[in-house]
């Protein structure tokens, strides 16, 4: 669940008991718990990586992450498809396997924290997990993790797991769910005052700059810009004077014409008198890095802002998608905010976001530790 993945951290040493890796409110996770969820977590992978989505590893097999990494490189081998095996250096193995054990270790922290916070916010929206929803996710758990059920006892033996632990995975699981489909739900009605809210706050992305059509005769020389200019001056054709003077290959053989010039298009020079010069009338010679201008400003549009009623309909329907997702990250923001104050973490079980010691995150393209509820 993408709420479970955020919520997740710990805290400081202080006040820790000696058997604690992390302490949530009133909630102690002791070592002996954080050492089967971590377990739960590799095995997780194990099976990813053994099964390959068809579940032929019967009974379930705890691979060994630990360097020089051979299990899990043998392994990562078998689900490479056949024609990118080749491809697959040893380095490149090991690299994907690296993590594994510290991904682990975090989202192990990770699951046992969110069960506290999915229970304390559940009571908050007073929402449950009935004992026949949490079975059904137990009897899930059992073909994904394990292969089947008959595989219990080796379940427990790999991981000093129980089934308990399961259905606290499993509750956990599914009052986050709960949680999240009430705030969807809660934030699905969209009124008129959301969407002219919405495009306020966005106003900017409605607002046309002004724009002007220009023609302009471009010359590498001061004198060919003032013949160019005296002979317009006099009448001539823009066209004929750009086809004879101009050495902008792109707006002479359009006679001259650059149109919907907007301010940051153009270099400083020419955008300054093209800017400066009043509609119909004519300015140069100009200098620039690039030669010598003369301009003449045809139309004017001036700055507008797309009227409200135009794209309010489009607008409704952005904030029918929007307006549930910033309700779904608010709550999370907030419950990460709330509960960071209240949780403590050893040093060295401190990487989620709860945490109130949570180093800087660490940046990797390899995958990691696959959490089995959260």
């Amino acid at each position: 669940m993408p709420a479970a993945v955020v919520l997740a951290g710990c805290g400081g040493d202080d006040g820790l008991p000696g058997n604690a890796v992390a302490k949530i409110g009133d909630t102690t996770i002791t070592k002996a718990q954080f050492e089967s969820a971590e377990k739960l977590q590799l095995l997780a992978v194990s099976q990813q990586l053994t099964a390959n989505g068809v579940f032929k590893a019967n009974p379930p097999k705890l691979l060994n992450f630990s360097p020089p990494y051979t299990e899990c490189t043998n392994a990562l081998k078998k689900v490479i498809p056949k024609e990118q095996q080749a491809q697959a250096a040893p380095d490149q193995l090991v690299a994907q396997c690296k993590p594994v054990l510290e991904n682990a270790k975090t989202s192990a922290i990770q699951a046992l924290l969110v069960r506290t916070v999915a229970a304390d916010e559940a009571k908050k929206y007073k929402l449950t997990a009935p004992a026949a929803e949490v079975n059904k996710q137990v009897e899930a758990l059992y073909t994904q993790l394990l292969g089947g059920k008959q595989n219990l006892a080796k379940f427990t033996t790999l991981t000093g797991g129980t089934v308990d632990d399961l259905k606290a995975e499993s509750t956990s699981t599914l009052l986050l769910q709960k949680i999240q489909a009430k705030i969807t739900k809660d934030n699905s009605t969209v009124t008129d005052a959301d969407v002219l809210a919405y495009y306020n706050k966005n106003k900017k992305q409605y607002s046309q700059p002004e724009s002007r059509n220009v023609h302009i005769v471009l010359t590498k020389t001061e004198a060919d810009a003032k013949k160019a200019r005296t002979e317009l001056d006099g009448g001539a054709k823009f066209a004929d004077v750009a086809k004879k003077y101009s050495t902008d290959q792109v707006t002479k053989s359009a006679g001259g014409k650059l149109e919907g010039v907007t301010k940051g298009q153009q270099e400083k020079g020419l955008e300054d008198a093209i800017f400066a010069t009043a509609q119909t009338k004519l300015a140069g010679p100009v200098k620039t890095e690039t030669g010598w201008y003369v301009v003449r400003v045809d139309k004017i549009t001036p700055a507008q802002t797309i009227p409200f009623d135009k794209v309010k309909t489009v607008l409704k329907q952005t904030v029918q998608q929007s307006k549930p997702q910033e309700a779904l990250q608010k709550w999370q923001d907030d419950v990460v905010k709330e509960y960071k104050k209240k949780t403590d973490c050893r040093e060295g079980y401190n990487q989620a976001v709860f945490c109130k010691n949570q180093p800087k995150p660490k940046t990797t393209t390899a995958p990691g530790a696959a959490t089995t509820g959260q």
